[in-house]
């Protein structure tokens, strides 16, 4: 079907999924960092096909009480349990079942320091699951841990090939980044990938709006964070090549202006250390 097929054949299938011409759903993996991205940056896509595993990073549970959601007081392990219980809420309105629903175990906000285990524990994913596609997050200093699932797709799309190509297109879906030290939201980052035809807009039927409402009312734990989003549209593009030496844009990045321990130059100096771990240059 669309195995080794090019990447903007998955593009043209989701854009015209609803007209019941489309050949069978491809098989799409999508790799996100905590419970709730799928549903911000993709439940269009997540609702047209039929073939999705959903792995999270992680559980979406940072170390440090102060930055959980103020709406959940118990313990760390408390509140990793109750986001898996809202995503698997949120993903069963989508049509994705339990089963195939993958959590890697790390850290809110530290997934980059505990990347060798997380990587190979994904890696062990995709050759089980031999998806067409995998959907991530874009390289842009919104969060540590969508950096780091940007990073892992793009160091696992080589080592999966000796030429460097996977068997896979390797797409994104939009998340956030600053702009003028404000969170920008729903669209990419302006000049962060070489050709802007490489883009598509999954604009939403009545349905689709009314199916992503309820799948963002399944994480009550947050609400307080989910309601500063837009709804729509969706945006999915062809993942370009990063070169994670450098900072994804000038200025500071977005989780720097929220305060986070981690910081850019800090997370940078991880990722190197990671494609080099891994024999990968920065940026070919």
């Amino acid at each position: 079907m669309l195995r080794h097929s090019p990447t903007q054949n998955i593009l043209t299938w989701l854009a015209h999924s609803q007209s019941g011409e489309c050949a069978p759903s491809p098989r799409v993996l999508f790799l996100v960092a905590h419970p709730d991205d799928e549903t911000i940056g993709a439940s269009v896509a997540l609702g047209r096909l039929n073939d999705v595993v959903v792995v999270y990073l992680t559980e979406g549970a940072p170390r440090d009480p102060k930055f959980r959601s103020p709406l959940v007081s118990r313990s760390r392990e408390f509140y990793a349990c109750l986001r898996a219980e809202e995503a698997a809420c949120a993903l069963a309105i989508a049509g994705v079942p339990s089963d195939r629903i993958v959590f890697l175990g790390g850290v809110d906000q530290e997934a980059i320091f505990e990347f060798p285990k997380l990587l190979n524990s994904f890696l062990r994913v995709v050759r089980e699951v031999a998806p067409d596609a995998i959907i991530t997050h874009p390289y842009e200093g919104g969060h540590p841990d969508h950096d780091t699932a940007a990073l892992m797709v793009q160091i696992i799309s080589s080592l999966t090939n000796e030429d460097g190509d996977a068997p896979w297109a390797r797409l994104e879906m939009t998340s956030y980044h600053a702009r003028n030290r404000k969170r920008c939201s729903g669209e990419f980052l302006p000049g962060s990938a070489a050709n802007q035809e490489d883009e598509m807009t999954l604009n939403f039927s009545p349905e689709e709006r009314s199916r992503k409402a309820r799948m963002l009312s399944c994480y009550s734990s947050q609400r307080h964070v989910l309601a500063g989003f837009p709804m729509e549209p969706e945006r999915l593009r062809v993942a370009p090549r990063y070169d994670f030496a450098q900072p994804p844009h000038e200025g500071s990045l977005w989780y720097e202006c929220l305060g986070w321990p981690l910081n850019g130059k800090c997370w940078r100096e991880s990722a190197t250390e990671m494609l080099n771990l891994y024999r990968q240059p920065a940026c070919r």
